[in-house]
């Protein structure tokens, strides 16, 4: 790692920035910038993107800005983006934070890893959250010294996973007294960034009064005629208005191509062009080296002009003409659009030989790679070969989306169809992990009907079966697709795996025919189909999935088998194991498989899978009642959802959430979650997702005292078994207060019939509870003690005090006063230490009617998990087991300084002052 290169903060300045800089035409948006920067100083931090056209004074707005922060005592951060560069990726990113390198030991040590091997050290690739957090640590470092302003210059410019990196941080700004000022152009040949920014700044041509202030400024020896007129010809653009100041034609009037159409950025290019016209041959094509190689250093250029028969020399000219420039060993046109002029108009071939001088004489292979990519005009194996192994170092340091694009350039020029395939599934493949949905159905729809090897067929229904796994924009394989694949398939491992999707498809749509799932479980039985132990598991996974009598004999050697070696697509294949489980009605158990997951992801910074197992572990701890740990669970994988774009993953950790939500009675919140669901689910949510919606639905309608509402809801869950089977527990209680009993009885014939193949003392509680609560007279008591009884061995405290709840109110009407009291004052203490409070409160109510004290033991003076957000309640419990700052930031995917900040805020929420209170405080919680 490099050391700090002269990086050093400057003490701060008066809190009036830069108000004596003067930007003709641009005072508003130089004021907005200041004011930013003021608030910056003040611990307030933000983003602000500028852009608009080419030439409109980005760079010169932002200039003045910068000049203003750093003489205020800013320290400056900066990149900038090069056209055609980023081969690699990360090159901005480096560029960035190399003066802060030499802090990199500051960061928590899966961050800083991300960090040594974005930037090329050996070890496994990361998520670009976890290299984001450790940029916004360093930032965070740096600003703890003073007040920084990180400028970005190109932001369009710059190579994808950087790009993806500053929008990241742009997001989160707002934690560090610093700006992050970003210039783009508005094109639509660029990504369109402006969301991830909190403040915009678009920049408009200049009205007439201040073109003309430009204007004068500028060129005093024109006539006020010569300015209206070049005025009216540059449209407002400050470019355009200064470089045409000192050509004639323009100033006369006597240029042929008019006003017309024509962009002004054409017309700029234009003009440009005419002035490199004036300058020797010779310089001409020393230009185009300088413009082809804008990546490269000054001696590589040299060395390359060379080769081609130019001389140092000949770059003269076109420095005394100021079109480049020589800053810090590198050539610097004087605006891009020269560059772009000069490379545009060049010949094919002319520009083919430049490329192939430089690819000889850079250094970095990447670049040279690319350089060579470039100089290929037709079929080339040799640089495909070479653009693969590009595409797989790229990938190795977590730069996806630069491993793609070199996939892709590698098929282009792949003479041989089949390689050509290959190579194109490869690069939808690494579009996926990049996070490129579009661009990724967008390959395998190009390599589909060529491709033909069984490993590249594989691997392309992989790629579309997991990219339809976290969206709901794609189309999927139905489940006769996946078993007609399977059939074509020679190798066990693909065969088993593709029919285990199929099963695990039906399992979460709810959608694939009876005839269809026995076709798929016909194939999981075929003699000898499963040998290997590996093999084997997965056979019974689907089996499982599909709702055959197979079950998972023991799931701590199925862990163990996945743990020998986690592959790609084990990801998925865990999740199945997990469903599997779940299916046999063991929720502890499944939990148990969610969190070998969420272990198993976060060693291998796989932090998109481990979104996944944390959204899965919280479905089954929220519907297992270990409500406080579901909901951190869920808001946790809701948050990395959302960074990470996984919208599906998002939609069921907040329909979850809005479930927690409404045992709590927090209806505002369980409706904001249920809203942030319905947004990420799209127009077709997935059938779990719409099952879990509306469970919370229901217990919202309940909590209103509207069972007449719960009841619909309830039964659009039991249409989805894996939740209707734990949803529908609910119905019976709703349906005997809205007088409409017969609707429980397709829910008790479902879960009648899931007991009789598992031994799950919770679902039997609720089996129990629901007859009891239909019965009449005395047949109840024996249902609720039963109920009672298998509630007891399970660990699910919240649906058995539900339970005494039910039996305390059938006792009361019953006049068994004395022991309706004990079943009452047991329940309500649950509920109150769960935080339950719709039911607290009807307990206290139902408790209070039947003459008893409703309190047995005195509250907390402040209660943790009352006061606390889930994010809150989640790092003070691991800073009470011991956990360092940095450790939790591991953990949660924050910055270390972020933690100290919510660890502060629960601190003064607690009334407590130092760590080593935590545990007193949060003795009285649940987890």
């Amino acid at each position: 790692m490099a050391h700090e290169a002269g990086y050093r903060l400057r003490i701060a300045a008066p809190p009036e920035i830069g108000r004596h800089v003067h930007v003709i035409g641009r005072d508003s948006q130089f004021g907005q910038l200041t004011d930013l920067l003021d608030a910056a100083r003040r611990g307030n931090g933000s983003s602000a993107l500028v852009h608009g056209e080419a030439g409109i004074g980005k760079s010169a707005l932002v200039s003045a800005v910068v000049e203003a922060a750093s003489s205020s005592g800013f320290a400056v951060l900066s990149c900038h983006g090069i056209p055609g560069s980023g081969a690699a990726g990360f090159e901005g990113l480096h560029e960035l934070l190399l003066p802060l390198l030499g802090r990199v030991d500051a960061l928590p040590p899966r961050q800083r890893t991300a960090l040594d091997v974005a930037f090329g050290a050996e070890g496994e690739p990361a998520d670009r959250l976890v290299t984001g957090l450790a940029a916004l640590g360093l930032l965070e470092e740096a600003a703890a010294r003073g007040p920084v302003v990180v400028l970005i210059e190109d932001l369009h410019w710059l190579d994808r996973s950087t790009a993806d990196i500053i929008t990241f941080l742009a997001a989160r700004m707002g934690v560090i007294p610093a700006l992050l000022l970003a210039t783009s152009r508005t094109d639509r040949a660029y990504p369109d960034r402006t969301a991830h920014f909190k403040h915009h700044v678009p920049l408009d041509p200049l009205d007439q009064h201040d073109a003309l202030a430009l204007v004068a400024s500028h060129a005093p020896e024109l006539t006020p005629l010569q300015r209206r007129r070049l005025v009216e010809r540059a449209l407002g653009n400050p470019l355009a208005l200064t470089e045409w100041a000192s050509i004639p034609s323009w100033v006369e009037g006597t240029f042929s191509g008019g006003r017309g159409p024509v962009p002004v950025s054409q017309r700029l290019e234009d003009s440009f062009l005419a002035e490199v016209a004036l300058l020797p041959r010779a310089t001409r094509r020393a230009l185009l080296v300088a413009a082809a190689g804008q990546d490269a250093s000054s001696y590589e250029v040299l060395a390359a002009a060379r080769s081609l028969g130019l001389d140092p020399r000949d770059f003269t000219p076109a420095e005394a003409f100021g079109l480049i420039t020589l800053v810090n060993g590198s050539y610097r046109f004087r605006h891009p659009l020269v560059c772009s002029a000069v490379y545009d108009n060049a010949d094919s071939d002319a520009r083919s030989r430049v490329h192939t001088e430089l690819a000889a004489v850079v250094v970095d292979a990447a670049r040279a790679v690319r350089h060579r990519a470039a100089a290929a005009a037709g079929w080339s194996e040799e640089v495909a070969a070479e653009l693969e192994g590009l595409a797989v170092a790229a990938g190795r340091r977590g730069a996806r989306t630069e491993a793609a694009a070199a996939w892709r350039r590698a098929a282009a020029l792949t003479p041989v169809a089949a390689e050509r395939a290959r190579r194109t599934v490869m690069a939808a493949e690494a579009a996926r992990q990049a996070g490129a949905t579009v661009d990724a159905a967008t390959l395998l729809a190009e390599a589909r009907p060529i491709v033909e090897d069984e490993a590249s067929v594989v691997q392309l229904a992989r790629t579309e079966w997991m990219l339809a796994s976290t969206s709901t924009t794609l189309p999927d394989r139905s489940g006769d697709e996946l078993v007609a694949l399977s059939r074509t398939l020679k190798d066990p491992d693909d065969r088993v795996e593709v029919l285990t999707w199929a099963a695990v498809r039906g399992y979460t749509r709810q959608d694939i025919p009876a005839d269809v799932m026995a076709a798929v479980a016909d194939e999981l039985r075929r003699p000898g189909l499963a040998v290997t132990e590996h093999q084997q598991l997965l056979q019974s996974i689907g089996l499982a999935l599909i709702g055959s009598a197979d079950r998972i004999a023991s799931v701590e050697k199925a862990l163990s088998i996945f743990h020998r070696q986690v592959r790609e697509t084990d990801a998925t294949l865990l999740n199945c194991l997990a469903f599997a489980v779940e299916d046999t009605h063991d929720l502890a158990a499944a939990a148990r498989v969610w969190s070998a997951e969420v272990d198993m992801f976060h060693r291998s910074a796989r932090v998109s899978d481990e979104t996944v197992a944390l959204a899965g572990r919280g479905t089954a701890r929220v519907t297992g009642n270990a409500i406080a740990a579901g909901l951190a669970d869920c808001e946790h994988a809701l948050r990395l959802s959302s960074d990470l774009d996984l919208s599906v993953v998002g939609a069921i950790a907040a329909a979850d959430i809005a479930r927690a939500r409404a045992w709590r009675g927090e209806h505002d919140l369980a409706t904001a979650a249920l809203k942030t669901c319905a947004e990420l689910s799209g127009l077709t949510p997935f059938a779990r997702v719409a099952a879990s919606a509306s469970w919370a639905s229901a217990q919202m309608a309940a909590n209103d005292g509207q069972p007449e509402e719960a009841i619909p809801h309830l039964l659009k869950c039991v249409a989805h078994p894996p939740i209707g089977l734990w949803a529908g527990a609910d119905l019976a209680d709703a349906a005997v207060h809205a007088g409409w009993p017969d609707v429980v009885d397709g829910w008790l014939e479902m879960a009648t019939a899931a007991l009789a193949t598992s031994d799950s003392d919770h679902l039997a509680m609720l089996v129990e509870r629901s007859r009891a609560l239909l019965a009449p007279g005395e047949e109840a008591r024996a249902h609720f003690e039963r109920a009672i009884t298998r509630g007891e061995r399970s660990i699910a405290h919240l649906d058995l005090a539900r339970t005494r709840l039910f039996f305390g109110e059938w006792l009361r009407r019953e006049r068994h006063i004395v022991e309706a009291r004990g079943q009452l004052s047991a329940a309500l203490h649950v509920f109150e230490a769960h935080h339950a409070m719709p039911l607290a409160r009807r307990t206290a109510r139902e408790l209070a009617a039947a003459g008893g004290v409703q309190r047995t033991q005195p509250a907390p003076s402040v209660d943790a998990g009352a006061v606390l957000t889930a994010q809150e309640l989640h790092i003070a419990r691991l800073a009470a087991e011991g956990q360092t700052n940095r450790q939790i930031a591991d953990q949660l995917y924050l910055s270390h300084r972020t933690v100290g900040a919510h660890l502060y805020s629960a601190y003064a929420k607690l009334r407590i002052n130092r760590r080593s209170q935590l545990a007193t405080a949060l003795a009285a919680t649940p987890a």
